[in-house]
């Protein structure tokens, strides 16, 4: 993926990787990117900040809630996104369950905090529910198992960007199913900001699709064009809107005679 970027234009602020490799207990490191991740031998969770990130803005680690979490705050003495937030902060979670799948290494609570500042939280969370994956058929200990995530991410205001049925996982090898399982969230404060969520991102050999999430000020989200209703010809068209006339519509409308009709 790293590879990827370097025939890139521009560059991702912040990479947030699940289950990324280790070797030695040694994360990789990438040219014009700083590594956090939390003090473990084996941590579950990285993140890379781009060097032009972090000349513009202030980074912090946060390590509450967890081995399995990482969250990123970034401040700054200017208004961020062009808002009047000076704060924003990034949740990346890699939330193992148990056998039964009635525990999860990663709470509700640590996901979606009561915030009153943008933060996007994103990861693997290893919950399924028919909100993000509508025509899969759910047994009721998925549904017990992902439902409190559901009703904490609602409580706190907090919204899902995967659009329904984007797998994000498929596996390498047998005939199971795509997954949608990577998951990213936010709240009123960012939700105007997100540009896109697409799967976009070359293969990187995972068994999990690499995903951009695209944030941008409110100025440059233009507005859908518009008809320039200033710059028509109305002395033209006017006889010609007065004289246009809807034919009557079939007595008996069969498809082939309401087609003829609409085209009429």
């Amino acid at each position: 993926m790293f590879e990827s970027f370097k025939e890139a234009t521009t560059y991702p602020s912040i990479v947030l990787l699940q289950e990324p490799p280790v070797n030695k207990a040694h994360l990789p490191s990438f040219n014009g990117f700083k590594l956090f991740f939390p003090p473990v031998r084996k941590p579950p969770v990285a993140a890379y900040v781009h060097m032009s990130c972090l000349s513009n803005y202030t980074v912090l680690p946060r390590f509450k809630g967890g081995d399995d979490v990482l969250a990123l705050e970034i401040s700054s003495n200017e208004p961020l996104f062009a808002t009047s937030f000076h704060s924003f902060r990034v949740i990346n979670a890699y939330s193992t369950n148990s056998v039964d799948h009635r525990i999860h290494s990663v709470p509700p609570e640590v996901l979606f905090p009561d915030l009153g500042f943008p933060p996007l939280v994103v990861g693997d969370l290893n919950i399924h529910n028919p909100l993000w994956d509508p025509l899969r058929h759910f047994s009721p200990r998925e549904i017990s198992s992902s439902t409190p995530y559901f009703e904490k991410a609602a409580e706190s205001g907090f919204a899902l960007l995967n659009p329904p049925w984007e797998y994000t996982r498929f596996p390498l090898v047998g005939k199971a199913r795509p997954w949608v399982i990577d998951l990213p969230f936010t709240n009123p404060p960012l939700l105007p900001l997100v540009k896109s969520w697409e799967a976009s991102l070359p293969s990187t050999g995972s068994n999990h699709i690499p995903i951009t999430t695209t944030l941008t000020t409110p100025s440059a989200n233009q507005k859908p064009p518009r008809p320039r209703w200033a710059d028509t010809d109305w002395e033209t068209l006017d006889p010609v809107i007065k004289g246009f006339k809807v034919p009557a519509p079939p007595a008996c409308p069969t498809p082939p005679k309401l087609a003829e009709w609409m085209s009429g």
